[in-house]
């Protein structure tokens, strides 16, 4: 429901080594420590280094200033020749034009990183650049051009063989004993590199094709994609020594417990997760799936059932091989782990590593994480500054023996992950100033809903999980107080509240309670059952909006109704062209698209939206299915691909309450760069920023509390909201710091 606007577009095609090893034994390329086979060349070490590597150069410049022409006025310089012809593009972006490229900030950094050092050309601005992957995201299409330009239907769609052509001649090749060649020269091949080059050209006509039928980002969405894009240039500097140093400790633990798994398996390797399910059950435990969850659950039953056999039997207990094999599997599988290559990979010249970002990576519009995913790093059991640098300098000493000394009750990977969030460090002569937002979905969630009982709580004591279950089960508020009081402790029933509130705020049934660990609490799925509708008898408001077709549903009397966002999405689809309301969320569907508007004016699209009678158990009569077109990212229901997707009440719900909350995330991070604090790490509910130590109190006036003033000023739909940025904290390194 915005403009279109037709601009020159510019793509690049490149040459680099980063992102391979080189093997002299061997004679050929390798990945990366810490990478897989697959995982090789820009996909291992982002933008920058890729850029940076002394190897990268531009091979192919492709340009056209007048697009709306189908290509014809594209202009192409290859690397070696004369600038000429790019004279007209130089003249364009030095007067202050607008180039729009797909992924535009690979293009970006190629310019200002080599071809304004090494070719002379004029900076290119990131207000110079509009990118249509983010737009297209943004739309609820795929970002990636290939798919992008087959959902489209474009006529020019991408050239699948590029893929080989890229291979060729834009990452190193493995010599041969026939063809010791480490790389392909466009003279050595010159068939192939005319296919090349036409595939340069025909990637420009694809971008403007996909990008005319895809609506612009709007002027507040388009600022956010410009501090995106600050951000990522910006980067997080990284103590890279203690990088290193944990490297070492890690590798020392796989050269010791590798040998050890392996021995005990009969020589599977730890990431050969189906064949450790295979022996496993030779062994006599069945384990469902082999992830993370599964395996920590299995130990812990495992480990109970030892405990208490060799209790029974009045001996000393003994870890069989089946819990040692899972045992060593936690410990050498871990994911977190991992992060610290993509730490030492991504690190540009600067020792910051740039990049991390992804603008509209979700349906709802939130930001994503790249390479080391600092939105999701390991949260650690340590919450004080002194206790990471006195882990750090026990692991600089680089010796598995201290680390395992020190830490006797500590695996010698879990005081590397304890230490893995504060690897991201202040600049010298800076400071981080971070902070986050309090709860922001479940205060989202109530006040779209207007279920006041959860503001009130969230305006006065905040005991959320406490006032959930007591509601539920009729414990008196009064107790879990006096429990916490005389105990110290948390009320055992605090965590069946808290299950509550995270697994049922999106109109989720048996199974997703299970997903939140339901089965820990409740002894069967009848419990979990009660324990849903108790929760929903407790929040009737929540309910509300959720909404659906039918009133009274499985009592005496139920009759067909539309409300709340169900309803009012299928009233959209059923009168396209009308707009249909739900407190401060509305939806309207138009050229086949349905749009839920959210109160910060952006709209989240669902294409080719359609209803059909409703096939679910124990659907009345008269109900339908809602369903829509969209680009599917969850491995659950199979391989990305363009399918068509299940839209209810539930959905339309954490789809709203997601994306306001992203707005009001991303209103604050706007504020707090206006306001002079460079943001350097976003998730979805904290921000932190890096300033000069000279510009904090009391030389100047950067504050914890004046980060938190700046989320704190929340947009005009919001105020009133208990929406709170509280409890940050100011130091050297990253941190959930007490």
């Amino acid at each position: 429901m915005h403009t279109i606007l037709t601009l020159p577009v510019l793509d690049l095609e490149t040459l680099s080594a980063a992102g391979f090893a080189w093997d002299h034994d061997a004679g050929k390329w390798t990945s990366l420590p810490g990478f897989s086979s697959q995982k090789r060349g820009l996909p291992a070490v982002g933008v920058w280094p890729y850029v940076q590597h002394p190897t990268f150069r531009i091979v192919l410049l492709g340009y056209d200033l007048t697009p709306q022409f189908g290509g014809i006025t594209a202009i192409q310089w290859e690397y070696g020749q004369p600038l000429d012809c790019v004279a007209p593009l130089l003249a364009y972006v030095a007067a202050g034009g607008i180039l729009e490229s797909h992924n535009a900030e690979f293009e970006r950094v190629s310019w200002n990183e080599w071809a304004v050092p090494v070719l002379g050309f004029p900076p290119l601005s990131i207000r110079q650049q509009r990118c249509s992957a983010v737009k297209a995201r943004a739309a609820g299409f795929p970002g990636s051009l290939g798919p992008l330009g087959e959902v489209l239907d474009v006529p020019t769609k991408k050239d699948a063989d590029g893929s080989r052509l890229m291979k060729m001649f834009s990452i190193p090749r493995n010599p041969t004993k026939k063809d010791p060649r480490t790389i392909t020269l466009p003279h050595e091949e010159p068939a192939e590199w005319a296919k090349y080059k036409a595939y340069n050209l025909g990637d420009l006509v694809t971008e403007h094709q996909v990008s005319s039928r895809v609506c612009d980002l709007s002027p507040p969405e388009q600022e956010l994609w410009f501090l995106d894009q600050e951000i990522n240039d910006r980067g997080h500097a990284v103590d890279l020594a203690g990088v290193e140093n944990c490297i070492a400790i890690v590798e020392q633990a796989y050269d010791k417990f590798g040998p050890e798994f392996r021995a005990l398996t009969g020589g599977i390797e730890p990431t050969e997760l189906k064949q450790l399910q295979g022996w496993l059950a030779g062994r006599g435990v069945h384990m469902p799936d082999m992830t993370e969850k599964s395996i920590d659950g299995e130990i812990k039953r495992l480990e109970t059932a030892a405990r208490l056999a060799a209790e029974i039997a009045g001996r000393a207990f003994m870890v069989d091989p089946s819990l040692r094999a899972l045992q060593l599997r936690q410990m050498l599988g871990s994911a977190s782990v991992k992060k610290l290559y993509a730490l030492d990979a991504m690190a540009a010249k600067d020792g910051r590593v740039h990049g991390m970002y992804q603008m509209h990576a979700t349906h709802h519009g939130r930001t994503g994480g790249y390479g080391p995913q600092p939105a999701n790093l390991y949260k650690g059991e340590w919450h004080t500054l002194e206790e990471v640098e006195a882990a750090l300098a026990v692991i600089a000493t680089r010796s598995l023996d201290a680390v395992q000394a020190a830490y006797p009750s500590l695996g010698p990977l879990d005081v590397v992950n304890n230490c893995l969030r504060s690897l991201f460090v202040a600049a010298p002569g800076h400071t981080l100033i971070s902070s986050d937002y309090s709860a922001i979905e479940g205060v989202v969630l109530a006040a779209l809903a207007g279920e006041q009982w959860i503001l009130d709580v969230f305006n006065g004591h905040g005991m959320l999980y406490e006032e959930q279950i007591s509601r539920m089960t009729g414990v008196p508020f009064e107790e879990f107080v006096r429990h916490k009081r005389e105990t110290g402790k948390h009320h055992p029933l605090r965590q069946q509240g808290k299950l509550a509130v995270l697994s049922g705020g999106y109109a989720s049934w048996i199974g997703g309670w299970k997903k939140f660990g339901a089965d820990e609490y409740y002894q069967d799925d009848a419990a979990i059952k009660a324990a849903i509708l108790a929760y929903r008898d407790s929040v009737p408001r929540i309910v509300e909006f959720w909404g659906g077709q039918t009133r009274d549903k499985f009592r005496p009397g139920e009759r067909q109704e539309l409300y709340g966002l169900e309803g009012a999405a299928i009233k959209a689809v059923m009168y396209p062209g009308t707009w249909h309301h739900v407190g401060l969320i509305g939806f309207c569907v138009a050229n086949d698209c349905l749009y839920m508007r959210l109160p910060s004016g952006r709209d989240i699209q669902y294409h080719a939206p359609r209803l059909m009678a409703s096939t679910r158990p124990y659907a009345s009569p008269w109900e339908e299915a809602l369903s829509y077109m969209g680009w599917n990212t969850n491995p659950d229901k199979g391989p990305p691909a363009w399918i068509r997707m299940d839209l209810y009440g539930g959905v339309l719900t954490q789809n709203a309450v997601g994306g306001v909350a992203r707005d009001i995330m991303q209103h604050g991070m706007l504020n707090a760069d206006r306001a002079g604090y460079p943001i350097v790490m976003q998730t979805y509910d904290e921000a932190s920023a890096e300033v000069r130590l000279c510009d904090t109190a009391p030389l100047g006036n950067k504050s914890v509390a004046g980060l938190e003033e700046c989320l704190n000023d929340l947009p005009a739909y919001a105020r009133g909201w208990p929406v709170r940025a509280k409890g940050g904290w100011r130091g050297p390194r990253y941190g959930k710091w007490d």
